[in-house]
């Protein structure tokens, strides 16, 4: 319990000056979501997250990008390795493409997400949800777990988190607990994020990285983003499109990548079940 005394120290004394935050512990997130393919026959998909989590911020991403940053923070020279664990990310078949900085700027998240041919980002408020708490424990990850329940973009989810790790952050935009938040899943059971395990950090959350992203709120782009996946190859703009490069990395029909003016066109032979209706 010592170290996670300490975290809760740290908490209340960190700025977010810092370009660069060290990272004090990690929570991969199996991450699931439930549906109907167009046959209306039923599937689900297994995606990997990470939650990084630092003193005064966490950053919720795909596993794959995770390693990505990784390697070009640990060997920066290494072109070949980079560029090994690059390919990794364009082959993940389910990726999730949405990086979330918890509390950056403070009170705040910001999305870095992508309607290709664009990266997007906004920021909204950090604690959107109004959370009703609950008596319910449960064991989550090997720890005591408190229940709760809130509303949030035209779901109703359910959070088990652990006050013996007394941060408010969770993954992906699920936040503001006094605890980190270990599991979570919608009232449908479509969407649940699930924690595998959490460990001591090892590499430093990498800064946001906007620059060529533009600027949108947070409305716009879940309406577009919800249209655009619906059917990506048909709502892809044919103006937009500068250049196309088309990869395959084996003999399987999914063993391959699009990319749109360097962004990647991710398919979805399920189809596409958004986490937010609204």
């Amino acid at each position: 319990m010592k170290h996670f005394v300490l975290l809760f120290i740290l908490l209340g004394c960190a700025s977010l000056a810092k370009a660069q935050e060290t990272a004090l512990y990690e929570c991969l997130y199996q991450y699931e979501v439930n549906g109907r393919d167009k046959k209306n026959q039923p599937f689900s998909e297994i995606y990997n997250g990470i939650l990084q989590i630092g003193a005064s911020q966490a950053k919720f991403q795909d596993y794959t990008a995770f390693q990505s940053d990784s390697v070009k923070q640990a060997q920066p020279d290494n072109a070949e390795l980079q560029k090994e664990y690059d390919i990794q990310v364009l082959k993940n078949p389910n990726y999730f493409d949405q990086t979330v900085y918890q509390n950056l700027p403070q009170g705040k998240m910001t999305l870095l997400g992508v309607i290709t041919p664009d990266y997007y980002v906004y920021a909204e408020d950090l604690n959107a949800i109004s959370w009703t708490w609950t008596e319910d424990t449960d064991t989550v990850c090997g720890y005591p777990c408190r229940k709760a329940t809130g509303t949030y973009g035209g779901r109703t989810w359910t959070a088990w988190y652990a006050t013996d790790i007394p941060v408010s952050f969770g993954p992906w935009k699920l936040t503001g607990l006094p605890g980190l938040i270990l599991e979570a899943y919608d009232s449908e059971n479509i969407h649940r994020f699930s924690a595998i395990s959490f460990r001591k950090a090892k590499s430093a959350i990498r800064p946001l990285e906007a620059d060529n992203a533009l600027t949108i709120t947070r409305d716009k782009f879940v309406k577009a983003k919800n249209h655009f996946e619906q059917d990506p190859m048909k709502n892809l703009p044919i103006e937009a499109i500068s250049e196309m490069e088309v990869r395959k990395f084996g003999e399987g029909v999914k063993d391959g990548s699009i990319s749109i003016n360097g962004v990647p066109l991710r398919l979805h032979p399920n189809g596409y079940v958004p986490l937010e209706l609204q």
